[in-house]
Parts: structure tokens; C-alpha cells; sequence
């Protein structure tokens, strides 16, 4: 059995013995709500706490810091792959069709330059070619994603500069509670009772400030959301977050992440017809 890493520990923990090649169809354990961890393909329950930061909106402010961390937020362009990348959303998409049929090309070809953004790519595009989707996809989703915001990670400065910006005792987890994806809890994770309490406090925000504009009540709506942060308990396996926490470590130690490379490669992953060599 994997051994769990507390809240404190978690900010602290050599990469490599934080780092587990798991894939997605792994029976997962669950962690205590006081040991979160971050080795991926784990299940987690967390207690929410000031220290425990959800990210759901590109708009979310905690602390001051505007957390722009979303695969699907378009202020980092990164190189990768031969190709410059406005968001990390699209690229990843891509690995969802990435064989070096015809077919998959002229899908990839189309979610990265018939939609402007990744959102829309992934809402309207995705929706489209699911029948398309590689049978093998969720053997590798993990590590693809890793890969791409690493690459992100390493090709955009600003997108450094944030991700430190985060106290390095923080536990980042990718909200998906009102996410009804069939992946939302292994790349986030869920707290009904929190969502229920901030929705409570918002409509108490909206209607104290009725006088403000649309503009001004949606950038205090921004900042009073997370006020709320110590209800209920997180549960999920919060890939997005971990693999977030993973490289903020790494940027701070000049380490590089131990993702399987060995596993992408036997997937043959090509961009565009181009076979990734990694």
C-alpha cells in the first residue's frame, strides 16, 4: 500500500516518491480526510480548510491571487510539439485522438483551429467525435495530461511565476462539484455541502450590493466566494491539482517531474501526423 502524505508534508515531498504511474482504471484507496496525497490515480477525502484552495472559475481570487490555473485559461501560450499553444485544453484534446489516421488528423485539426478557445473546443468540438475517441485513451489520460502542463509549466514564465505565487503549504484541488463529466472526480474533486453553503452566501452578497453594476457585483462575487472555505469534506482524486502541485515542486527544487514517459511512448502519440518522440 502507498504510503499518504499529510497537508504539510504534501508541499514538502521529494517528486519522484510523490509521483505514482498509475493509470486511471487503478482500484483507488481512499486517504484519510487529514493525509491528502499526491499520487495520482488516488481516490482523496479532504477536509475542506483555509489551506485547502478549490479552483473552478479563471476568475477565482484567494488571498489577493487570481488563480488562473484552468488547462482552459488562455493568458500562458507554451511551445510544444512543434506547435504554439494559446491554452493547455486543446492540446490535451488532441491526445483523445492522436493516431496517425486521416481521420484523427482532420479531428485535431479541427478542435485546435475551428473554435477560439478551449472551452469551446472541448464543449462543441469534443461532443462531435466522441465516437472517434482512441479505445486506449484511459490507459495514458493521466500521463498525457501531465505531460502537456509540464510543458506548459516549462514553456511559460508567467504561468511559473503564479503557480509560486501559491504558499507552498497549500493543497490546490480542481473544483468539479458542479461538474457532471464523467471525469470530473479524477481530475477534481466534489464537496456538495460547501457548494450549498457559498451558493447561500452569494445570494446574500447579490442582495446586499444590488446597487453595484453587473461588472463590479461579479468581481466581489469573485473574491466573496471563497471567503467560505471550511465546509463539508472533498472527495476525488484530484489529478488536475496534484499534477498542479507536483510542478510548482519542481519549479522551486530545478527537478523535472517523473511522468511515464515509457507508457507515452508505447501509445504512439501523434500531433498532426507527427509521431511524439518524448
Amino acid at each position: 500500500m502507498k504510503q499518504t502524505i499529510s497537508l504539510s508534508q504534501a508541499a514538502k515531498a521529494n517528486t519522484q516518491s510523490a509521483t505514482a504511474k498509475v493509470a486511471d482504471n487503478t482500484s483507488c484507496t481512499l486517504t484519510s480526510a487529514s493525509q491528502p496525497s499526491l499520487i495520482l490515480g488516488r481516490t482523496e477525502v479532504i477536509a475542506a480548510s483555509p489551506k485547502v484552495w478549490p479552483v473552478q472559475k479563471a476568475d477565482d481570487i484567494i488571498h489577493g491571487i487570481n488563480l488562473k490555473l484552468s488547462n482552459m485559461f488562455k493568458g500562458f501560450p507554451f511551445e510544444a510539439a512543434g506547435h504554439t499553444w494559446q491554452d493547455s485544453e486543446r492540446l490535451y484534446l488532441l491526445g483523445e485522438f492522436s493516431t496517425d489516421s486521416a481521420e484523427h488528423i482532420a479531428i485535431q485539426k479541427d478542435l485546435t483551429f475551428s473554435y477560439t478557445s478551449g472551452y469551446a473546443a472541448k464543449r462543441f468540438g469534443k461532443s462531435k467525435h466522441k465516437a472517434q475517441v482512441r479505445k486506449d485513451f484511459a490507459e495514458f489520460r493521466l500521463q498525457w495530461m501531465f505531460w502537456v502542463v509540464w510543458q506548459k509549466v516549462k514553456g511559460s514564465k508567467a504561468f511559473q511565476e503564479l503557480l509560486l505565487q501559491i504558499p507552498s503549504d497549500v493543497y490546490i484541488l480542481e473544483n468539479t462539484s458542479t461538474d457532471n463529466g464523467g471525469s470530473a472526480e479524477i481530475w477534481g474533486c466534489r464537496n456538495k455541502q460547501l457548494t450549498e453553503a457559498r451558493a447561500r452566501y452569494i445570494n446574500k452578497v447579490k442582495a446586499e450590493n444590488s446597487h453595484l453594476s453587473k461588472k463590479a457585483l461579479e468581481a466581489l462575487i469573485a473574491i466573496e466566494r471563497n471567503r467560505i472555505d471550511s465546509v463539508g469534506t472533498w472527495q476525488g482524486q484530484n489529478g488536475m491539482g496534484k499534477i498542479l502541485m507536483i510542478c510548482r515542486r519542481c519549479i522551486i527544487e530545478g527537478t523535472e517531474p517523473q511522468i511515464d514517459l515509457e507508457l507515452l511512448r508505447s501509445k504512439k502519440i501523434h500531433i498532426f501526423g507527427k509521431l511524439l518522440t518524448f
